[in-house]
């Protein structure tokens, strides 16, 4: 079992349209678009999809980001999907600051 975990500072994140189109897959794109603080939901996924390679001990350029997709249940619970497997995450934030956590088996 491996553990990744990301910090993004969300501000960085900001009117990053072309990015997010590039980061984010088809259903969360959809949510960034509907989403208030666009900024915050591009950093939390990023940082969950990087937490995520971390886990898998590849770097950010070895996959494409928009085929890892972060999935919220209906109870809050999250979790990333790749593949056709589902791995463990954890997401908080704080202030300007969010932080992912991604437990690959």
């Amino acid at each position: 079992m491996n553990v990744g975990i990301d910090m993004t500072f969300i501000p960085r994140f900001a009117n990053k349209e072309n990015l997010a189109k590039k980061v984010l897959s088809e259903s969360e794109l959809n949510e960034y678009y509907l989403s208030v603080d666009k900024a915050k939901y591009l950093a939390s996924r990023f940082a969950l999809k990087e937490a995520f390679l971390k886990s898998m001990k590849k770097g950010i350029l070895e996959e494409n980001l928009n085929e890892i997709v972060v999935v919220k249940e209906k109870t809050g619970a999250i979790h990333v999907s790749y593949l056709n497997k589902d791995y463990p995450a954890s997401l908080t934030h704080e202030e300007n600051y969010c932080i992912g956590v991604v437990i690959y088996d």
